[in-house]
């Protein structure tokens, strides 16, 4: 039997409207009901949650501690996840500018800023491992015998030390 809902979702979707209905009627705008007063509150607390996680990465990021950084990655990636997935719950109420919001807008604007500063910081520290690559590649480059022998372990030709300006061999 596909295709026919729960008469528990039925009755739980009738009461959210109702509650909408009855909200609207006594003059609410927009009519929050109790559920989407929850969700709110809900959604506030993650987007705190990864305001913290954020900071305690930034600190890492900004002193070094590559280990701490480390250690943020899995609750960044699981609170981004859930913060994905809950946001189309609350985000036809971000529209409505209502007191009910004003602290959630709060923490979306410093959520961003945090993202904008961990951002900046991943990138520098993903600029300084990339140049310490190369050192290290140009290091091993130049005490190697790269490209000097062949395969069969002969000297290639004009790769051999090379005569100076008077035509002797230092």
């Amino acid at each position: 039997m596909t295709g026919i809902t729960a008469s528990s979702a039925i009755s739980r979707l009738g009461q959210r409207l109702g509650e909408r209905r009855r909200r609207r009627s006594e003059g609410a705008h927009p009519a929050f009901t109790s559920d989407d007063l929850q969700n709110i509150s809900d959604f506030e607390k993650l987007v705190e949650d990864t305001i913290r996680l954020l900071n305690l990465e930034n600190d890492g990021l900004a002193s070094g501690n590559v280990l701490r950084v480390a250690e943020c990655y899995e609750a960044k990636s699981g609170l981004l996840r859930e913060l994905t997935l809950k946001q189309p719950v609350i985000e036809p109420f971000l529209k409505e500018d209502v007191p009910e919001l004003t602290r959630l807008r709060e923490l979306l604007r410093q959520l961003a800023e945090n993202l904008r500063r961990n951002g900046e910081l991943l990138s520098a520290m993903a600029a300084a491992s990339r140049s310490i690559l190369s050192e290290i590649d140009h290091i091993r480059r130049r005490q190697s015998l790269d490209g000097i022998y062949d395969k069969s372990g002969q000297r290639r030709p004009g790769m051999g030390p090379r005569p100076n300006a008077t035509g002797q061999k230092l």
